[in-house]
């Protein structure tokens, strides 16, 4: 084998091997024995034509990819083991032109474990905010935040829409006799002050089963150069109008969503549990300005890929959660009053800091030499399983692979710990 790495550039390993024509050569005879059956050629029963005939009639490279496929994946890993390479990726291969006798080209680039350059991770300076006290406002916030999770979400039928309705439609969109796809089961709130499709207003009092015509110009400042200021018909189709429905706040709210005797415990319980709240989010926030301040200290360029690859991973489980509350991201989007670009920037950076954490952590690890117990371990599956509806039962055991995910985590809480205990923490007023 002839490797040769070129460069490493952003986490990135672009390298060159060959394939002996004569390791080649064995793979495309493998390729046609797999295949022989495959073929028919006239004058020859199935499966009795020689490889020289059925190359002559097809051209050899009817071979190639089964010859390639049956070489190149051992060739390559065998190369990644020469030049010490950790892949965190699939690869981008180029294979070279295909000469009879000559030895095969092959071009790589693949994504490899970063290099993690640690900088002093004792003494980190952090601030963080005084703890709050719960208050009487805090305990009323929460009641109404349990009233709205708890909310009686009601078809209102043949009932005209109103302002704070939520409507469910399917429409057309023609924009100067240029039909775009169609919008299906588009959900979003009624609201005038904050049109997102800029025909709202057009829905106002209609029904369930409505179809509507209607006319409307995009803004001479669209985003969208394509759209800016030109005349669109859009053709909707009213499916459902829904109307928002709070519950009283009285005992028997306090008995059916709380669990309690009456209105006095529930606040009791909701004192509680706002006490552990803000105990938790002091700790998170604590431990996310040590994240922030180790980020500064340590250099780290992971490949975009796996930014990428995070970021739609946040993003599915993002709209799952989002379904799971009867919304979707449009909606999520105008509630919040967030413009899709700078909301996929948001998200990008999230997950950008999510993978450079990942990797500065494994190597605080590594270096701090931080170990888990066979005791933390199993304790620490049984609430990963908890977490994600497993039975806490033999969990370790259960969770298979994800085992190996509990444990980096359980590590990880370690290193950042040992952060915290060494870090110069600030407290504001």
């Amino acid at each position: 084998m002839d490797a040769t790495l070129e460069k490493i550039e952003n986490s990135e390993a672009f390298f060159n091997f060959s394939i002996e024509a004569e390791k080649f050569e064995k793979a495309l005879e493998k390729s046609f024995k797999k295949n022989i059956n495959n073929y028919e050629i006239p004058g020859f029963r199935k499966g009795k034509v020689t490889r020289a005939v059925l190359e002559s009639k097809l051209g050899p490279e009817v071979l190639y990819q089964d010859a390639l496929d049956f070489v190149v994946p051992e060739e390559y890993a065998a190369t990644l083991q020469e030049l010490e390479l950790e892949p965190v990726g699939d690869p981008d291969i180029e294979v070279g032109y295909i000469e009879k006798g000559k030895p095969l080209s092959i071009k790589v680039c693949v994504p490899i474990t970063p290099e993690v350059t640690l900088g002093t991770i004792e003494g980190l300076e952090v601030k963080v905010p005084k703890k709050r006290e719960v208050t009487d406002k805090d305990i009323e916030r929460y009641l109404e935040e349990l009233r709205s999770r708890n909310k009686k979400v009601m078809d209102k039928f043949d009932e005209p829409a109103s302002p704070g309705d939520t409507l469910t439609i399917d429409y057309k969109c023609t924009v100067e006799d240029i039909a775009y796809d169609d919008v299906i089961d588009y959900k979003f709130m009624l609201d005038l002050s904050n049109p997102i499709l800029g025909f709202e207003d057009n829905l106002l009092d209609a029904k369930k089963g409505d179809s509507l015509s209607i006319e409307n110009h995009f803004p001479a400042n669209h985003s969208l150069k394509q759209l800016a200021g030109k005349k669109a018909r859009f053709i909707v189709t009213v499916k459902k109008v829904e109307n928002i429905q709070l519950r009283e706040l009285d005992d028997q709210f306090a008995q059916e969503v709380g669990k309690v005797k009456n209105l006095e415990e529930l606040r009791i319980k909701a004192k509680k549990e706002l006490v552990e709240m803000a105990s938790l989010r002091s700790t998170n926030i604590l431990r996310q300005a040590i994240i922030k301040a180790m980020l500064e200290k340590c250099d780290v360029t992971v490949p975009e890929f796996l930014i990428m690859q995070r970021a739609k991973d946040m993003l599915n489980q993002f709209s799952k959660q989002l379904a799971a509350e009867g919304g979707d991201i449009d909606l999520y989007l105008q509630m919040t009053h967030k413009k899709p670009e700078s909301f996929k920037k948001q998200m990008w950076e999230e997950a950008k800091n999510a993978v450079k954490t990942e990797f500065i952590l494994d190597k605080i690890i590594n270096e701090k030499g931080f170990e888990i117990s066979e005791e933390e371990l199993d304790k620490g599956s049984e609430v990963f399983a908890s977490q994600i509806g497993m039975d806490k039962g033999n969990a370790r055991k259960n969770l298979g692979p994800l085992v190996n995910k509990v444990l980096f985590e359980l590590k990880a809480e370690k290193a950042i710990q040992y952060m915290i205990d060494h870090a110069k923490i600030i407290v504001n007023d």
